[in-house]
């Protein structure tokens, strides 16, 4: 097995994983991807995570067990999503707010304290900077965890 590649890319959100994962089958059987589920439970890396790999075809997946993630001559490659319920507890100082208001302010911190919720970790080939690849994935996993879906708030 070659060293670790791939670029992580980290999420916390209310989505539950069952919500999640059934949508993203759906997306993957729409621009034609396969995708393999691997759920652990008490492992000694994995702990309770469950995983949702990506991959196009037979070859694209042989390859990347090979060489890693990586994007191939039609531009494409594998990716990966790993999710688990946890907690959240954490310090941040705010430079910007994402939303419509014109409302100007000076960075401060915030406390995040969440007794449970969602972490995904989306494992993309490439930066989605420097890949329209990756960045298309990463785009298509956020408007998954955007849905508007009163039943899971």
């Amino acid at each position: 097995m070659a060293e670790w590649t791939g670029y992580l890319y980290e999420f916390y959100t209310n989505k539950p994983i069952d919500f999640v994962f059934s949508e993203w089958k759906k997306k993957m059987s729409a621009i034609n991807y396969k995708y393999e589920y691997t759920a652990y439970q008490n492992d000694k890396y994995y702990k309770n995570d469950k995983l949702l790999f990506c991959y196009k075809n037979k070859e694209m997946y042989e390859y990347h067990l090979e060489y890693g993630y990586n994007i191939d001559m039609q531009g494409e490659g594998c990716f990966m999503i790993q999710a688990q319920k946890t907690s959240f507890k954490a310090k941040a100082t705010l430079f910007e707010i994402e939303d419509e208001s014109s409302i100007s302010f000076k960075p401060y911190d915030i406390d995040l304290r969440f007794n449970s919720l969602f972490a995904y970790v989306l494992v993309l080939p490439e930066e989605p900077e420097n890949s329209s690849f990756s960045q298309k994935i990463r785009n298509l996993f956020i408007s998954v965890l955007d849905e508007e879906n009163d039943s899971i708030e």
